[in-house]
């Protein structure tokens, strides 16, 4: 067997980058040959198909995005802290030159997981990993009386859920600082 004659995760990370400005409906194998730079045979070699190249692209898309998360709110000194500096760090992104259109998670539930079970899961699977992560600094919070303890923290967490991926569908056309800044303000209320 032939060895490979690039790096995978290269490869990977180029292909989100095409998946994203694209869509996963609108990239043909020809635009995938073109941009990763690699031949058909070596994309069926290494990834079987289009949509297992995709797959595993989404999957290294949200292990990152998920980890970087995770990390803002665990290692927050408060809960307080933690949510501001993650609603920063979305605002960054969505306005960052580099997320073509949105955020590259979002794009794929939008427009593929309702049609296709193993992006549903991969997707799902990935929501309530951030999910849980709030739901348990928000626990936290309670416990240490830095929010009310008659809120609920599951509602909590899935309402900052909810915003920061409602951030990043309006990403895909907004570009105004401001607009994101008054979302999180507003999210942040929700805790004094």
């Amino acid at each position: 067997m032939r060895s490979k004659d690039f790096d995978e995760e290269e490869i990977l990370r180029k292909a989100i980058h095409i998946f994203w400005e694209k869509g996963y409906n609108a990239t043909s194998i020809h635009d995938l040959i073109d941009g990763l730079g690699i031949g058909r045979s070596s994309i069926y070699h290494a990834f079987g198909d289009k949509h297992k190249l995709f797959v595993k692209a989404l999957e290294l898309y949200q292990s990152e995005g998920t980890a970087k998360i995770i990390s803002i709110i665990d290692n927050a000194p408060s809960l307080k802290s933690g949510l501001e500096s993650l609603l920063s760090a979305v605002v960054n992104d969505v306005l960052h030159e580099s997320c073509p259109k949105g955020c590259f998670k979002v794009n794929s539930e939008v427009e593929v997981a309702a049609q296709d079970e193993i992006i549903r899961k991969l997707v799902y699977g990935d929501d309530l990993l951030i999910e849980d992560a709030l739901h348990s600094a928000f626990k936290k919070g309670q416990q240490n009386g830095e929010i009310n303890s008659s809120k609920d923290p599951l509602a909590l967490a899935r309402f900052f859920c909810n915003t920061v991926t409602g951030m990043r569908v309006y990403a895909k056309f907004r570009i105004e600082r401001q607009f994101f800044e008054d979302i999180s303000k507003t999210a942040l209320s929700v805790i004094a």
